[in-house]
Formats: C-alpha cells, structure tokens, sequence
C-alpha cells in the first residue's frame, strides 16, 4: 500500500479506538493484534494485512469500509417510514461521520406549536426520527418537508428552519452533529 494510504489508514484506527474509549492495551486484547503492531499501525509505519484490519474492525465495532472510505454523508436525507407485519424489525437510518459532537435531544410538541431556529454554526446537521403525530419542516423559507410517524430527515442545520405540529402531539428525537474533526481523513 502507499504510504499515505498507510498514514491514513493508521490515523483512523487511533480515532476510531479513541471514539470507543479503547487504550491499546485493550484494542489489542479484544482484537488479538499486539500492542507493539498496532501502535505502529495507528502511527503509519505498517503495511498492515486485511486480516489484521478486520480484527481491528470488528473489535472497534466499525465495518471494516470505514478504514478505508471518506466518510461524506448526504444532506439533505430523508428516510420514509416502512411498516412491518413482523413480530420485529430493525430499518438503518444513517451513519453520522465519524469525529462529530452530538447531542441527542426529545422533543415534544403540542398541537399548532411552532419553534423556529434561527441557523446554527456552519458544519451543523440535525437528524429528525418521528415517532408520533405530523411535523412540517420549513427549510431557510424556500423548502418544506412534511414528516409523518416513523420518517427521519437530516439536513443542515446552518440555515434558518422551524418545525410546526400539525393535527395531532408530536414527539420526536433530535440529533444535532457538530464537527469538530479535520475533513482530510
């Protein structure tokens, strides 16, 4: 591989291990990779193996992709709901990029309420999962998005929005990103 790619490859397994509170000694336990090979791995001077990274990813709980891709999500994004008849089922949503800030907020809304949001901080995104009622995102005066019980929806949230209930109670979970990591991995 190039060295650069090696670099980059090493400064991710750092981040990663760092986002999942990991010391090498217990990276280097739960992956069966020593201490010695991952640290010069997370400094760039390896050429590691695709076993050697996929013990690394799944130990870190990542998909082994995240080693190697740039992660861009896509806002705006919207996923519409899909009913299930089975007893259970789980549906992805998102991935939100790695080295991000997040806060996760409930929101509950009455009938007619109204919030409006002045732009956040430029790099902000918000991610909306309706779990009752109907909500109506109003996008910087121009865009509007109507969410029923079970949509999500990330956009930016460095432009002026608002939300407004509709015919019946809302409640919703919000999670706002903000980066706080360099684009270049």
């Amino acid at each position: 591989m190039d060295k650069r790619i090696n670099i980059k490859i090493g400064q991710k397994v750092r981040l990663l291990r760092q986002a999942r509170n990991l010391s090498l000694n217990e990276l280097s336990r739960l992956s069966g990779i020593s201490k010695a090979a991952l640290s010069k791995l997370e400094s760039g001077g390896s050429n590691p193996r695709i076993d050697t990274l996929e013990a690394i990813a799944i130990a870190l709980r990542f998909p082994l992709s995240d080693l190697f891709t740039r992660q861009h999500e896509a806002y705006p994004y919207l996923v519409k709901s899909s009913p299930s008849d089975e007893d259970y089922s789980q549906q992805f949503k998102f991935r939100i990029n790695m080295g991000n800030i997040s806060e996760i907020w409930q929101l509950n809304m009455k009938r007619g309420a109204l919030i409006n949001s002045p732009a956040h901080m430029s790099g902000t995104h918000e991610h909306i999962m309706l779990h009752s009622g109907s909500l109506m995102l109003r996008l910087n005066d121009s865009q509007t998005i109507v969410l029923e019980a079970g949509d999500f929806y990330a956009f930016s949230g460095d432009l002026p929005h608002a939300y407004l209930c509709m015919e019946e109670d809302v409640q919703a979970t919000v999670v706002m990103t903000y980066s706080h990591l360099s684009d270049g991995i």
